[in-house]
């Protein structure tokens, strides 16, 4: 699966859930003793997910958890001593994509995981999405405005235009958005 970063302080629920990861198929899973070992640690090794136990009062980790939400989108399932409404609403606008109350059941704390990595990974797709949507929106302008000056400089109809775009791109098996972008280069530099 990946790697997972555990700051937890209880030693008996530290062991027995790395034995769940490993059983899982967490490749490396890295256990840190303080908050700034854990924020070094993580950004160093890049894993999927970090546990991290979290008591009331610990400015050190909260400061940690944001930094690595900022530095690496990472899921951060939080092991808190109470899920109160307030906390929870805190947490989740900030970095912690699940909460669990004390004392945490293995099979709670291992589900939090997967779905955290689930989610986090849908993000990262529909990320990738938007992105890839945000290029074909750009690259239709670019193509419309270089039909535009086609157009105005040829005399042509939008359709003419057009073909005239296709007919030139496949001649010269570049991209509509490559042809686009050599037409306006030619006319900012004509003009």
């Amino acid at each position: 699966m990946g790697k997972a970063v555990l700051y937890i302080r209880d030693e008996e629920l530290l062991e027995s859930l790395k034995n769940r990861l490993r059983e899982r198929g967490f490749a490396e899973i890295i256990a840190s003793g303080s908050a700034s070992e854990l924020l070094s640690e993580t950004l160093a090794s890049h894993p999927e997910v970090a546990v991290v136990e979290f008591s009331a009062g610990d400015q050190e980790m909260v400061v940690a958890v944001k930094k690595l939400w900022d530095k690496l989108s990472l899921p951060i399932v939080m092991i808190a001593e109470s899920c109160d409404l307030e906390n929870v609403q805190t947490w989740g606008e900030t970095a912690v994509s699940t909460v669990l109350a004390k004392p945490v059941r293995e099979e709670e704390l291992v589900a939090a995981l997967v779905l955290s990595i689930a989610a986090a990974r849908r993000v990262e797709r529909l990320k990738e999405e938007v992105s890839s949507l945000k290029e074909s929106i750009e690259s239709r302008k670019v193509i419309e405005k270089a039909k535009g000056r086609l157009m105005e400089r040829d005399k042509l109809s939008e359709a003419e235009a057009f073909r005239r775009m296709q007919r030139l791109a496949m001649d010269r098996r570049i991209s509509m958005r490559q042809l686009a972008d050599a037409i306006l280069l030619t006319e900012s530099i004509a003009g």
